[in-house]
């Protein structure tokens, strides 16, 4: 009889693990649509700043090339996740309002090649971020989403490290 008890519990435990994720709060692919989400509202406005307190035309331009591509990829994903009745905040995280904080304050050519470094960072993540989604997410809509959003936010990767070298490279002086 003890036996018997003792595989009906292994059976169920090792049930209840096998569908455990179904008891989580948050699926991974919630968790993806919010993460991206914050992540592209972020996206959108370090652009604004980048437009405002920008001081090299490049600079200006990739925030403007932020604003455009992450608004659309922003837009998009609301819908689908209206559509898989996810609700996404309107507001930053603390840890993405921080990350604005700490770039708004400043300003010339620090603010210029600190905005490209964090582009690097936040695109690293962001890149990382819609790879595991595409390969392990469940959900075969928000796997394809970000399957296809991957060759543009890589795009933006590179870019974002030529015009960071770029901004990194010592002023040239005409006294030499």
């Amino acid at each position: 009889m003890k036996a018997c008890f003792l595989i009906i519990t292994c059976i169920s435990l090792a049930a209840l693990l096998a569908f455990s994720d179904r008891f989580e709060k948050e699926s991974p692919d919630k968790k993806f649509v919010l993460s991206a989400a914050d992540g592209g509202m972020l996206e959108v406005k370090l652009g604004e700043l980048a437009i405002r307190q920008g001081t090299k035309a490049k600079t200006k331009e990739f925030g403007k090339m932020m604003i455009t591509d992450h608004n659309k990829a922003n837009n998009e994903l609301k819908t689908l996740a209206s559509k898989k009745k996810i609700e996404i905040p309107a507001k930053l995280s603390n840890t993405k309002q921080q990350i604005y904080d700490s770039l708004a304050v400043m300003s010339g050519e620090k603010f210029d090649m600190l905005y490209m470094n964090m582009m690097i960072a936040s695109h690293e993540e962001t890149v990382g971020l819609f790879q595991t989604e595409s390969t392990s997410g469940k959900d075969p809509e928000f796997k394809k989403w970000a399957d296809s959003k991957i060759p543009s936010l890589k795009h933006h990767l590179e870019m974002s490290k030529q015009l960071f070298s770029s901004e990194s490279q010592p002023t040239k002086s005409n006294g030499n």
